[in-house]
């Protein structure tokens, strides 16, 4: 994965903190935990319901809401019942949920985010002590996971449908509450995308219909509708501005309201339109001039100010990101403890297959070692998305695992493994080969993969054999095409990188030895770039897809400028796939590199080619805390940056170099004035191009 991560960094703050790649950050609180109602009256429970249970002492699980959610997991719900405590450990289907997932609110609920688990219903119970509450079948996993599961009223959501397990098929339909979604692809037969169609607010049954027999998967409450912005994702929404507009403001790391921050309209400070919000961090506008397009700034002490830049909106959701700075109390002292997360161990043996029906084979599908080689295999499990960061595994090989396997170390069948797991639904992968023992040089020529692996917190998966029957003899060019022109100071390298994407179980993203086996770079894209010893998509593989990320970079580092392509739903080894429509590299005109900010306060920057869906332009002040996030039309080439020192307690960018980025993205589906949070993980992205600048405030 290109290295130009690092400037997405930047973003940490926005997807939450604590994670390491956009791809995969959590949304605030408010964003992730759907569903979920946390609020009850300041009353004695016993008291409120003296015939229910409910305020009792006696440990009792008595429902779970909501009560279904995909098999992947990672979605919240509360558990309710009697007796809970702080210690209360959950397990659904068996599996355990994180310590550090799970949450009392009070004697009576526990908040809990969901491990991933086998479809169709599950155990859920409850262990306080030595007592254990068990409600049969208290949670149902559904068979598909539909991504993302809201949008708005008018439509056009780009929505990705994960299954397991499921027979996917052209010809097949999805309906979204009795309605056909449109520009239906079935890229495989545990993956389909569509766009839903139009409904109304709330939330809706997605049924997928198989041409082959007629029969229907139904995913209940699959999908919800909102009709104002995104209520867990935040941004514009509610259609346009017809003289009043509600702004509310969130804090982005808490997703709690933010009380007494600033909100103005455009940039005029002796307009009627601006003021403090509430204690729930809400104010609302009114005029006749609020109708077509417009601009909001939300500033408060301590905090990045945020614009949301010429939208056609009633409802803005701004989520402001506090400073991690000691002035601020945030930042300093001894992080809190709190429970834990726990990983998970998978083993089993590498199966070769050979003469020998109940024993151990030779690795015969590999050559013969040389001088100074050795015939070695490498065990991993895939990741949760492509890239690295928090996508990143942990390292397979701690915890006294076992995961380098030798020819000579042979088991019952084959040769034993060992190996250190995120807890998940996931497969297994290993990779058979020839290493140097000098420098450590691999080459692999044959690998094996075990499928539907579902591994919970602190358990240990046994018996996950892995055939090692997938030759690694084929190969995919990559032709770039539609370059844009470069900018100021590149790019001058090409990245390209493949993986195979197995759906719900994740990426498999081959690196060995701190070496990528599926990324190639050139100075010249005059010829395609190639992919070798890569597997044909069949047998374990079938439903498997190649993902390709095609980079035009900076360096031998992967710096900036940049501008990046991702083209998924690759089926074909053996052939050209060719990629264009790069986004071209945005270039900053005013201020120019190195200069002072202008006197109208107004940022401007050009690029070469097709306008992008979004715009995002982030800014590090003279003192180095985030100082401002804007959000701007991909149409719109410059965003105002308004003094609001004259604001009490507001202070403005602070003095000295500053530096900005301004983000290209394109993201399908996306209409600006629907603009969600969500959206801003780069999971969503087709294309996006960067730069950073510096200036002199």
């Amino acid at each position: 994965m290109p290295s130009s991560r690092a400037a997405l960094l930047w973003l940490l703050p926005l997807l939450l903190l604590g994670c390491g790649d956009p791809a995969t950050l959590s949304a605030p609180p408010i964003i992730g935990h759907t569903g979920v109602d946390a609020t009850m009256p300041d009353m004695d429970a016993a008291t409120m319901f003296p015939d229910s249970g409910i305020g009792g002492t006696t440990l009792l699980v008595s429902r779970v809401a909501p009560d279904h959610g995909p098999f992947t997991g990672g979605n919240a719900a509360l558990v309710r019942g009697t007796g809970f405590t702080a210690d209360a450990t959950v397990t659904v289907g068996g599996l355990m949920v994180q310590p550090a997932d799970t949450e009392l609110v009070d004697p009576n609920r526990l908040r809990i985010i969901l491990p991933a688990g086998e479809p169709g219903p599950a155990d859920v119970s409850v262990m306080v002590g030595g007592v254990e509450s068990t409600l049969p079948a208290g949670y149902t996993y559904d068979k598909i996971q539909v991504d993302p599961d809201r949008g708005a009223v008018s439509g056009g959501t780009v929505v990705t449908l994960i299954g397991s397990g499921t027979a996917f098929a052209d010809g097949d339909s999805v309906r979204f509450g009795g309605s056909p979604c449109t520009d239906l692809m079935v890229v495989s037969e545990t993956r389909m995308t569509c766009k839903a169609p139009p409904g109304a607010p709330g939330p809706v049954d997605v049924v997928v219909t198989h041409a082959v027999d007629a029969s229907t998967l139904t995913i209940a409450d699959g999908f919800t509708y909102y009709d104002s912005t995104d209520p867990f994702g935040g941004g514009l929404g509610g259609g346009p501005l017809t003289g009043d507009m509600n702004v509310s403001v969130i804090d982005a790391t808490t997703g709690n309201p933010v009380a007494d921050a600033f909100v103005i309209v455009d940039e005029d400070l002796t307009t009627d339109h601006q003021g403090l919000t509430s204690l729930i961090g809400e104010i609302t506008f009114s005029g006749d001039d609020l109708v077509g397009r417009h601009t909001v700034h939300v500033a408060k002490h301590c905090y990045e100010k945020t614009s949301m830049v010429a939208f056609d909106a009633t409802d803005v959701t701004v989520f402001l990101v506090p400073w991690m700075d000691p002035m601020c109390g945030m930042g300093s002292g001894t992080p809190p403890t709190g429970r834990g997360r726990s990983g998970a161990f998978v083993s089993g043996e590498l199966i070769f297959f050979g003469p020998n029906e109940l024993g151990p084979n030779p690795w015969d599908n590999i050559p013969d070692p040389r001088e100074g080689e050795t015939k070695v295999a490498y065990v991993y499990t895939t990741q949760a998305c492509a890239g690295q960061g928090s996508c990143q595994n942990p390292d397979p090989s701690i915890g006294g695992a076992h995961q380098r396997i030798l020819e000579t170390e042979v088991g019952s069948r084959g040769y034993p493994y060992r190996i250190f797991a995120r807890p998940a639904g996931l497969a297994v992968y290993a990779l058979a080969g020839l290493e140097d023992a000098a420098n450590g040089n691999f080459i692999p020529y044959v690998m094996g993969v075990g499928r539907n692996v579902l591994a919970g917190p602190g358990s240990e998966v046994t018996g996950v054999d892995v055939d090692m029957d997938i030759p690694l003899d084929h190969v995919l060019d990559v032709r770039l095409t539609e370059l844009p022109g470069p900018a100021r100071n590149g790019p001058d390298r090409f990245v390209v990188n493949g993986e195979v994407d197995l759906g719900g179980e994740g990426i498999i993203e081959r690196i060995v030895n701190g070496e990528n086996m599926d990324t190639t770079r050139g100075r010249s894209a005059e010829n395609p770039f190639r992919l070798f010893a890569q597997p044909a998509l069949l047998g374990a593989l079938a439903d498997g897809r190649y993902r390709v990320e095609a980079s035009w970079e900076t360096g031998d580092y992967g710096s900036d400028p940049s501008t990046h392509v991702v083209a998924s739903g690759i089926r074909a080894a053996d052939a050209e796939v060719v990629i264009g429509n790069f986004l071209g590299i945005p270039q900053a005109t005013a201020p120019a590199f190195g200069e002072r900010l202008p006197a109208d306060r107004m940022l401007r920057w050009s690029s070469d080619g097709p306008d992008p869906d979004l715009h995002m332009v982030l800014m590090i002040g003279g003192d180095g805390n985030p100082a401002w996030r804007q959000f701007v039309p991909g149409n719109v080439h410059e965003s105002p940056i308004p003094d609001l020192s004259s604001i009490p307690e507001i202070d403005d960018i602070s003095t000295g170099f500053i530096t900005w980025v301004v983000y290209a993205i394109r993201i399908p589906g996306f209409n600006y004035d629907e603009l969600t949070y969500t959206f801003l993980q780069d999971r969503f992205w087709s294309a996006w191009a960067l730069d950073v600048f510096v200036a002199q405030r």
